[in-house]
């Protein structure tokens, strides 16, 4: 068989149809002045064009006049007459429907144009390829060209979009948001009637968004409109079928994602195939130059420097999935799939990406996105034979060629030999052979050599893998992956395999094990302390009840190998959560785990049908425990994999809280009014305190909270068969609604709640009326209870008595106060607490000199100050109630900017820090590599070293602040008197 590719002019089979066409393009040439008429040759390439094509026919008689321009100009000069119609810039208050139907009447014309330039051999493959590929890009462009001009007609984004009434198409250069081409797209390799593979990112830092809704709802909205013009069916066709499913995790997240997102996915948990389907993408259309950047930061998660053990591994598993999911069987000729069956154009593809993978890392020069580009750079850095690369090219040519003829016949996304006798047999003649024995013989001898040259290229050796996970061969298998006691891990896996565990005991669950071995092994040596990662796993299988379960979603899904790896290697304490609780890891799977917790509506709809369902008060009490763990937990993995900044994860933390209390607390009222009755026109109100009322709950912060009630009449009794006064019923419910939170249940607790911000302190009773908490914040209370009251915040309150509660509290907040008696203890207040925590580590975030404490009392007594002349400054929120301090030109703006800055640097750390190892400070030694870079990560620095540094310079910063606020003019002050 000869691997000429010289392929023979389509024999047309739809005679009348191409004489049709023949007749109406003489009469339109005929009514031209001067008129003309059709060559032979012309009409030779009519009959080859519509003679098997009727969707090609249909465009053609659409279009008689741009037609007649492509058969007596040829397609290089219709492809221009098409750019420039694109590139017409659209009336900016035009509606999308407008815009849809040019950019489809446009598709049609460039699916004639690409088809006449392939059937008739104007242009070779990778031009025709090319220029379906740029119409692609340029429609997307031009669309969200004209959607972010409406956005910012309407004030949701503010981009300069120019006194001209029609759309500036560049103003998609600096928007911060881009589209990347994947697949066939990004490599400028487009098949006729292809989909377009997208990833749609956006950088918040770089918009500037003015909208009232979120920005990532906003650029969620934008995607999704933006695909629907594209493949939004109308009388007019569409543009492209679009796909967005090579999206990081696209099961959770939103269509539109963060950059930062996106990174943290790829870095962590991405699979296998995921580091060869990116080197492909390709920025396309919007922010092109922020897109490449994102590019470029992901190159060296795609190109690996060194082949390692674990790097050879990851391209053999790559190799299998496709050899799983994408290869046929041997099928006969009816049916074949030019794309994925055995020898076909996938196959081709996936040769030259994973020889990228195995050689890119040190051979830049390989590092292109096209096939065929590809291949010629692996001979030029004589990776490859240019025979090899020969017999590639001659098959991947013929079946790109054989692919679009198939689609050009209906405009089909299908890449089979029909097995329908009647269309098999015009797919034949529209490639010029006679009938089936031609096609299939020159298909078949392309596709053997392919499938041989494939399987050739990096056999399976899974067997082999297998042999380095034995007993015997076990260690010297864990120094490779760089264990350090690999004696004492190999003992901890013998354990495993000789059914140490409860988990481990059955057939089926050490067979899951051997399985997912390799991947966990692989994993945790990716940690900075592989063996105290691994031991921290062996803790958590030995608590395990059952391990068949665990084990199954560990192979079904081996992307949480490094999740897993990074939980018990990072986050002890979120380890230790997971050791009580190992189903919190099915939660994995859920496809909403790494988006954005819900809001409070949702939230609360949530909570309220797993309480409706509960099966009495004792189950109401363990299904929102179980809330609670599967919320926090999740926030958790989400701060541990930056897919949550920490400030998003403590008001998350704060939220579930609130949503807990607003349902349980009714269940307890409920129940403690069977046995005690109720009150008519009465009901408790709690005040959330401290770190709560501010909304910056860490994942080891207890409740701060505060009980008041409401009654109109002191005198009455409830109305239960056990019927109580008021002051000992809501006393009593008061310790009830402590005890629903705090009680240790099967599920564990709640929270820890703190009472002692309540009038009085442990002293006074536990819940109190409005008119106790007037007479005793007015004549009683002390500053610091005073500054304490600043953060408070109402999260549950009788309807009728929230007025009447923030009216008093701002009463008392906004009261006269003698600023010398208010400087002096509040400096006092703060010499006692680091008498009382004395702390040398600047690690110690909350009470290091210059540490958080320092900032909430600058903030504190800067309100306390101005509060009776300036009543609207009161926030919960630090960082509100600085701004509102700065608007009312109340602190200097240097001092309001350090403060928030350092408030949120100081915050990120403890946060991750909690969330990590808990309560307990940390040395400097006892920062392992990973948790120094989640910390780097969080407070975007470049390495722990400037991390400390900045931490040093921000503590001595506020330090300083804090004596030029109160140390120094208290000293000043006491001078004075003693003068």
């Amino acid at each position: 068989m000869s691997t000429d590719l010289n392929i023979q002019n389509p024999i047309p089979q739809y005679t009348e149809k191409t004489d049709e066409i023949t007749a109406k393009l003489e009469q339109f040439l005929a009514e031209q002045n001067p008129p003309s008429h059709l060559n032979p040759s012309q009409k030779e390439n009519i009959a080859c064009l519509f003679g098997n094509s009727p969707f090609l026919s249909a465009i053609a008689q659409r279009n008689i006049e741009f037609t007649a321009q492509l058969f007596a100009n040829g397609p290089d000069f219709t492809i221009d007459i098409i750019w420039k119609e694109l590139s017409k810039p659209y009336v900016k208050n035009s509606g999308v429907a407008d815009l849809m139907e040019n950019l489809r009447i446009l598709k049609a014309k460039v699916a004639l144009t690409c088809a006449y330039a392939d059937v008739v051999k104007e242009w070779p493959l990778h031009k025709t390829t090319k220029a379906l590929s740029d119409f692609a890009s340029q429609s997307l462009n031009t669309a969200l060209a004209f959607l972010l001009t409406r956005e910012a007609q309407k004030g949701n984004i503010e981009l300069d979009i120019g006194d001209s009434e029609t759309v500036n198409i560049n103003i998609v250069r600096y928007c911060g948001f881009f589209i990347l081409g994947m697949g066939k797209l990004g490599a400028n390799e487009l098949n006729y009637s292809s989909d377009i593979d997208l990833i749609a990112l956006y950088d918040p830092s770089k918009v500037n968004y003015t909208g009232r809704k979120s920005i990532k709802h906003f650029f969620v909205s934008i995607t999704q409109e933006l695909m629907q013009i594209m493949e939004r069916r109308t009388m007019h066709g569409y543009v492209f079928r679009t796909d967005l499913r090579l999206r990081p995790d696209p099961g959770s997240t939103p269509v539109a994602i963060s950059i930062e997102a996106a990174e943290t996915y790829y870095h962590t948990v991405a699979a296998n195939w995921e580091r060869s389907a990116m080197i492909k993408a390709t920025p396309i259309a919007g922010d092109k130059k922020l897109g490449q950047s994102y590019l470029d930061n992901l190159s060296s998660w795609i190109w690996r420097r060194s082949m390692d053990f674990a790097a050879i591994q990851d391209i053999a598993a790559i190799k299998h999935y496709i050899n799983t999911h994408f290869e046929q069987s041997d099928k006969d000729f009816e049916g074949f799939d030019v794309k994925l069956g055995k020898g076909g154009i996938r196959e081709i593809e996936f040769f030259a990406q994973i020889n990228q993978l195995l050689y890119g890392g040190r051979h830049i020069a390989i590092r292109k996105k096209a096939t065929l580009q590809t291949l010629d750079a692996l001979v030029e850095e004589k990776l490859l034979e240019s025979d090899t690369r020969d017999r590639l090219r001659d098959a991947y040519i013929y079946l790109r060629t054989l692919e679009h003829r198939i689609q050009m016949i209906n405009d089909e996304q299908t890449h089979t030999i029909p097995e329908d006798d009647d269309q098999r047999i015009l797919v034949c003649k529209f490639m010029g052979y006679d009938g089936d024995d031609q096609l299939k013989e020159s298909l078949f001898y392309r596709t053997r050599y392919v499938s041989k040259t494939y399987q050739e290229l990096m056999p399976d050796d899974q067997e082999q893998d297998k042999q380095s996970f034995i007993a015997a061969n076990l260690e010297k298998t864990l120094n490779t992956f760089g264990y350090s006691a690999s004696s004492s891990i190999a003992n901890i896996i013998s354990g495993w395999r000789s059914q140490k565990y409860r988990a481990l005991r059955t057939d089926r669950s050490q067979k899951l094990l051997e399985e997912c071995l390799p991947g966990l092994i692989a994993s945790f040596a990716e940690m900075s302390d592989p063996d105290a990662a691994l031991t921290r796993f062996d803790a958590f299988i030995a608590k395990l009840p059952a391990g068949v379960q665990l084990f199954a979603l560990f192979q079904a899904n081996p992307s949480l190998f490094k999740l897993i790896a990074r939980v018990m290697g990072l986050a002890p304490a979120l380890a230790d959560t997971l050791a009580k609780k190992p189903m919190l890891w099915e939660l994995l799977l859920e496809p909403y785990f790494f988006a954005p917790i819900e809001n409070e509506t949702e939230l609360t709809e949530y909570l309220q049908s797993l309480i409706d369902n509960a099966q009495d008060y004792q189950d109401i009490l363990d299904k929102t425990r179980q809330f609670a763990e599967e919320y926090k937990f999740r926030i958790g993995v989400q701060m541990l994999e930056s897919i949550a900044s920490t400030d998003e994860a403590m008001q998350s933390l704060a939220l579930i809280a609130d949503v807990i209390l607003k349902c349980l607390i009714p269940c307890v009222e409920a129940e403690f009014q069977d046995r005690y009755g109720s009150f008519e026109n009465a009901g408790i109100a709690i005040l959330a305190m401290g770190k709560y009322g501010g909304s910056e709950l860490t994942h080891t912060s207890d409740l701060d909270i505060v009980f008041l009630y409401y009654i109109d009449d002191m005198s009455k009794a409830s109305n239960g068969q056990r019927s109580l006064g008021p002051s000992q019923y809501f006393s009593r419910l008061g310790q009830n609604i402590i005890t629903a939170i705090t009680a240790l249940t099967s599920e564990g607790r709640l929270y820890e709640v703190d009472t002692r911000l309540r009038p009085s302190g442990n002293q006074g009773p536990l819940v109190v009326t409005l008119d106790t908490f007037r007479d005793y914040y007015g004549k009683s209370a002390w500053t610091w209870e005073h500054m304490a009251l600043t953060r408070s915040r109402i999260i549950k309150e009788p309807t009728h008595f929230k007025d009447q509660l923030v009216s008093e509290i701002r009463t008392i907040l906004t009261k006269e106060r003698d600023q010398e008696t208010l400087l002096k203890s509040i400096s006092n207040m703060r010499q006692k607490l680091r008498d009382a925590n004395k702390v040398v580590s600047p690690w110690a975030i909350k009470h290091a000199k210059g540490g958080l404490v320092d900032i909430e009392f600058i903030c504190q007594y800067l309100l306390l100050k101005h509060g009776e002349n300036y009543p609207q400054i009161f926030s919960s929120h630090i960082d509100t109630a600085l701004n509102n301090l700065l608007e009312h030109q109340l602190i200097d703006p240097q001092i309001c900017s350090d403060l928030i800055a350092a408030r949120q640097y100081m915050q990120n750390i403890q946060s991750v820090l909690r969330l990590c190892h808990g309560e307990k400070t940390l040395d400097d030694e006892a920062f392992s590599i990973g948790l120094t870079e989640i910390l780097c990560k969080s407070t975007k620095q470049e390495n722990f070293d400037i991390l400390k540094g900045n931490l040093l310079k921000w503590q001595s910063t506020i330090y300083k602040h804090f004596q030029t606020i109160i140390d120094y003019p208290n000293e000043h002050v006491e001078n004075n008197v003693s003068d």
